[in-house]
């Protein structure tokens, strides 16, 4: 049971941060900033999301981490008000790689079938 309610917390709480992101926020350095996926811990307290910029901008994505990273309390309350919990949990924004991983293994894939 306790393994349901988690799952179902962490699809609403991606759910709720995707809709924040693409309608409440007005700060321009988060309007490419996809919600990749959500984990969320056993007691519900803390939640981590993992974001993933449109842009391959170096200086852009550590912009918009930095802009995540401020508007934590925001994006808190927001959480609070709109789950039926006893504690909001704490938000952390985190870097999702995966997309550039695969693209890397991809690439070596490509180069060992042309050595062949």
């Amino acid at each position: 049971m306790a393994g349901y309610r988690v799952e179902r917390v962490r699809h609403l709480i991606q759910q709720e941060i995707s809709i924040l992101l693409e309608r409440e926020v007005s700060d321009p350095r988060l309007a490419n900033v996809n919600v990749t996926r959500v984990e969320v811990s056993g007691d519900l307290r803390h939640a981590r999301i993992f974001v993933a910029p449109i842009f391959d901008d170096e200086a852009a994505t550590q912009a918009q981490m930095q802009a995540l990273d401020h508007a934590t309390g925001f994006f808190r309350r927001h959480l609070a008000h709109s789950l039926d919990l006893r504690f909001a949990p704490q938000v952390h924004f985190l870097l999702d790689d995966t997309i550039e991983q695969g693209e890397r293994f991809l690439r070596v894939l490509e180069q060992l079938h042309k050595d062949e």
